[in-house]
């Protein structure tokens, strides 16, 4: 040890260095199904975790623009962008549009895609009705997504958003050929 480091600076330096090593996820980061993951707005601490991923592309769903560090962090790495300008639901008559909405679900869905991270603000709302509507495709029971919606939600739920889930039923275009194998069978 340094004459001039104490023992409690040696050990804050010690804590200080195991902490830069953390892989932090997102918030309300989750798997949604093999190669396919949701999550709120990656932050530069969780870059490293997102790292480990292998992502190829990673879809943005929002109004807003996409910070900077966050498209460096994609060009640095050469994963495919794709920004969707999706308003949320609210009441009583702002929705989602299902033509949108089916768009992105045929990108999260190609497999070509795939490892692919979608995220919002806060991966609560747009992204939670996104995965509702996966979850419609591989034949799950409203209230098993609704559930699934309100862990992620939290005392933020919103009628609208499980109305809009209820309700999808715009036609969803995938290339069979570079669908998931888990879609298939659920598929009508």
């Amino acid at each position: 040890m340094h004459p001039l480091i104490t023992h409690k600076d040696e050990k804050q330096l010690e804590l200080a260095e195991r902490q830069s090593q953390l892989i932090v996820p997102p918030l309300n980061f989750a798997m949604i199904a093999p190669g396919i993951y949701r999550s709120g707005f990656p932050n530069p601490k969780s870059h490293p975790f997102l790292l480990q991923l292998g992502l190829r592309t990673i879809i943005y769903v929002d109004e807003g623009d996409c910070q900077s560090y966050h498209q460096e962090f994609i060009q640095h790495n050469d994963i495919n962008y794709k920004h969707f300008r999706v308003a949320a639901n609210k009441e009583p008559f702002e929705e989602m549009d299902h033509s949108l909405v089916a768009q992105i679900l045929a990108e999260v869905l190609d497999t070509r895609n795939h490892p692919l991270l979608i995220h919002c603000n806060r991966g609560i709302r747009r992204v939670g009705c996104l995965v509702g509507c996966v979850r419609k495709l591989q034949g799950w029971a409203m209230t098993a997504i609704f559930d699934e919606y309100q862990r992620f939600s939290g005392t933020k739920i919103r009628i609208a958003d499980q109305e809009f889930i209820e309700v999808f039923r715009h036609p969803v275009r995938i290339d069979p050929q570079f669908q998931p194998a888990w879609l298939s069978d659920h598929q009508p």
